[in-house]
């Protein structure tokens, strides 16, 4: 599924990259561009960090949901 149309960022890309590195929001959009454009897909991108037990997801653009 696409997280981020802008950039055509998928679900599957950021498990993957998550799966590498325990990333902050910051970091992941550093790394792989998800939410550098208009940011809607921030709040989903976010919704995946904690789910995936990302420690970072809670700090950051995630504890409001903008980047």
């Amino acid at each position: 599924m696409y997280v981020c149309i802008c950039r055509g960022i998928t679900e599957k890309q950021i498990r993957q990259t998550v799966s590498q590195q325990n990333c902050s929001p910051q970091e992941l959009t550093a790394t792989i561009g998800v939410g550098a454009d208009c940011g809607t897909c921030m709040a989903y991108a976010c919704e995946l960090l904690e789910t995936l037990g990302n420690n970072s997801a809670s700090t950051g653009s995630c504890s409001n949901g903008m980047s």
